[in-house]
Order: structure tokens, then C-alpha cells, then sequence
């Protein structure tokens, strides 16, 4: 498990549970490896995004929302359901941005200190913002990486919702 995850959900009171399980490589995996549905595994996904013109940024930086993630970077995790993929149009108007698209692998490792593969949903350790998808809302149980190939990290939606505070809308299809 990510060290400084662990100590997050730990200074925080946050119960977890951590499932071990043998070394995988997507969110799909992950559900196979435990015997479990695709949409019950959250998809973690890096986005870049292009700011829209500065009025915009005045106006969401008065309504006390930072959309941008360390080292000035336009970047924001979406938090979706494995078996679908990112809308970057709902995205795109979630975030208020001119544009988004795919972050590259060298993105991730500079910006999140990790491998792909290892993103955890935690977007407030990075200082980025963290887009979750309705149907997981929904859910009693968020299951997604734990920033390791061998574990899966199991918290109670409402305490990631409570501490992350993630934007929350439809952001797949």
C-alpha cells in the first residue's frame, strides 16, 4: 500500500480494508482477481487539461475552487466505474476547462510519483481535484488500487466523499 495513503487514512480515522491479491495491471484485472463485477472496481484516470480564458479561472478561484495540480499543472483524477471510459466532455464541464484529454505515462510518473497502474482515487495527497462518477456515489463501497499491483484498497463512499470531497457527476460512458 502507498505509504503516504496509508498514514492519510490512518491520521484520519478512516476504516479500510486492504486486499491482497496477485500482481495486476488494470481495474479489469482487479475484478477477475477477486471474482468481482467490473462496475464494483473504480477506475482511476489521470486527465490533462487546457484552462479556460481567465475570467473563468477568476470566477472559479472566487468560488474558492482550485482546479489546477502541483507545479501549476492543469491535472484532475476521474474516478469512474472499470468497465466504462472517461467522458472528456462531461469532464471538460465539470471542471470548467477549455479542454481535456488523456494524460501521458510520463505525466504520471512526474506529477503522481507513481506507475501507471498504481493510481489510487486519493486526489487530495497529489493537491489535485478528484472527479467521481455518480454510479459509484451510488455504491455503499469504493474498491480501487491502493497504489500497489498486489492490493486493493476497500473504503466506505461516504468517507471518501467526506475527506476527498470530489466533484461528483456523470463522467463516463
Amino acid at each position: 500500500m502507498d505509504k503516504k495513503l496509508e498514514k492519510f487514512l490512518t491520521d484520519n480515522k478512516i476504516k479500510f480494508e486492504l486486499h491482497e491479491h496477485k500482481k495486476i495491471f488494470t481495474a479489469h484485472d482487479e475484478a477477475q482477481t477477486q471474482h468481482l463485477k467490473t462496475q464494483e472496481i473504480a477506475k482511476v484516470v489521470l486527465v490533462k487539461t487546457t484552462p479556460s480564458p481567465p475570467a473563468s479561472q477568476a470566477r472559479a478561484l472566487r468560488a474558492g475552487t482550485s482546479l489546477f495540480g502541483k507545479e501549476g499543472a492543469p491535472y484532475a483524477l476521474v474516478v469512474i466505474p472499470a468497465q466504462k471510459y472517461v467522458d472528456f466532455a462531461k469532464v471538460k464541464k465539470g471542471l470548467k476547462v477549455k479542454k481535456v484529454s488523456m494524460a501521458k505515462e510520463s505525466d504520471i510518473t512526474k506529477i503522481l510519483k507513481t506507475k501507471v497502474g498504481l493510481i489510487h482515487p486519493f486526489g487530495n495527497l497529489y493537491g489535485l481535484p478528484v472527479l467521481l462518477d455518480n454510479y459509484l456515489v451510488k455504491q455503499k463501497k469504493l474498491m480501487a488500487s491502493a497504489g500497489s499491483y498486489t492490493a486493493s484498497l476497500e473504503v466506505k463512499v461516504s468517507d471518501f466523499l467526506n475527506h476527498v470531497k470530489p466533484i461528483k457527476g456523470s463522467f463516463s460512458k
